[in-house]
Protein backbone atom coordinates (compact mmCIF):
# COMPACT_ATOMS: atom_id res chain seq x y z
CA UNK A 1 0.00 0.00 0.00
CA UNK A 2 1.55 3.13 -0.65
CA UNK A 3 1.75 5.90 1.95
CA UNK A 4 0.09 9.51 1.55
CA UNK A 5 1.82 13.13 1.79
CA UNK A 6 0.16 15.10 3.72
CA UNK A 7 0.99 19.27 2.66
CA UNK A 8 -1.13 20.15 5.97
CA UNK A 9 -1.29 18.22 8.93
CA UNK A 10 -3.59 19.71 11.86
CA UNK A 11 -5.43 18.84 15.03
CA UNK A 12 -6.86 21.56 17.26
CA UNK A 13 -3.99 24.16 18.44
CA UNK A 14 -1.25 22.30 16.46
CA UNK A 15 -0.64 23.31 12.89
CA UNK A 16 2.51 21.37 10.53
CA UNK A 17 2.85 22.67 7.24
CA UNK A 18 5.36 20.33 4.55
CA UNK A 19 8.19 22.09 3.73
CA UNK A 20 7.71 22.08 -0.14
CA UNK A 21 10.86 23.91 -1.24
CA UNK A 22 12.74 20.53 0.47
CA UNK A 23 10.82 18.54 -1.97
CA UNK A 24 11.14 15.68 -3.56
CA UNK A 25 14.24 14.84 -1.49
CA UNK A 26 13.15 15.30 1.86
CA UNK A 27 10.02 15.48 3.91
CA UNK A 28 10.31 18.27 6.71
CA UNK A 29 6.97 19.68 8.08
CA UNK A 30 7.48 23.16 9.91
CA UNK A 31 5.88 23.43 12.97
CA UNK A 32 3.53 26.97 13.23
CA UNK A 33 2.21 28.22 16.44
CA UNK A 34 1.17 31.69 15.30
CA UNK A 35 -0.08 34.20 12.28
CA UNK A 36 3.41 35.03 12.11
CA UNK A 37 4.99 31.68 11.19
CA UNK A 38 2.34 30.83 8.75
CA UNK A 39 2.94 34.66 7.21
CA UNK A 40 6.70 33.73 6.80
CA UNK A 41 6.31 29.92 5.21
CA UNK A 42 3.92 31.53 2.33
CA UNK A 43 6.17 34.51 1.98
CA UNK A 44 9.20 31.67 1.87
CA UNK A 45 6.86 29.38 -0.50
CA UNK A 46 7.43 26.63 1.71
CA UNK A 47 3.28 26.41 0.97
CA UNK A 48 2.34 26.59 -2.73
CA UNK A 49 -0.56 26.27 -4.10
CA UNK A 50 -3.59 29.18 -3.65
CA UNK A 51 -6.06 26.25 -1.67
CA UNK A 52 -2.76 25.08 0.84
CA UNK A 53 -2.18 28.73 1.39
CA UNK A 54 -5.78 30.10 2.27
CA UNK A 55 -5.81 27.00 4.03
CA UNK A 56 -2.49 27.77 5.74
CA UNK A 57 -3.33 30.94 6.68
CA UNK A 58 -6.94 29.96 8.36
CA UNK A 59 -5.46 27.21 10.25
CA UNK A 60 -2.40 29.64 11.54
CA UNK A 61 -5.35 31.90 12.61
CA UNK A 62 -7.06 29.12 14.20
CA UNK A 63 -3.70 27.83 16.34
CA UNK A 64 -3.27 31.52 17.26
CA UNK A 65 -7.10 31.81 18.54
CA UNK A 66 -6.78 28.57 20.69
CA UNK A 67 -3.37 29.76 22.37
CA UNK A 68 -5.07 33.14 23.18
CA UNK A 69 -8.76 31.89 24.01
CA UNK A 70 -7.73 32.89 27.87
CA UNK A 71 -7.33 36.57 26.93
CA UNK A 72 -11.01 37.40 26.67
CA UNK A 73 -13.56 37.74 29.43
CA UNK A 74 -16.26 38.71 26.28
CA UNK A 75 -16.87 37.61 22.61
CA UNK A 76 -16.19 41.52 21.39
CA UNK A 77 -12.83 41.70 22.96
CA UNK A 78 -12.30 38.01 20.74
CA UNK A 79 -13.68 39.85 17.19
CA UNK A 80 -11.62 42.63 17.76
CA UNK A 81 -7.93 41.17 18.67
CA UNK A 82 -8.80 38.85 15.38
CA UNK A 83 -8.84 41.84 13.22
CA UNK A 84 -4.97 42.34 13.55
CA UNK A 85 -3.93 38.83 12.87
CA UNK A 86 -6.72 38.42 9.99
CA UNK A 87 -5.73 41.90 8.01
CA UNK A 88 -1.59 40.30 8.50
CA UNK A 89 -2.06 37.28 7.10
CA UNK A 90 -4.07 38.57 4.01
CA UNK A 91 -0.91 40.41 3.05
CA UNK A 92 1.13 37.27 2.67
Amino acid sequence: KMATLEAIRYKRGELQLLDQLKLPFEFEYIPITNCEESWKAIRAMNVRGAPAIAIAAALALAVETVSAKDKFSQIEEAKEWLGSPLEYLKNS
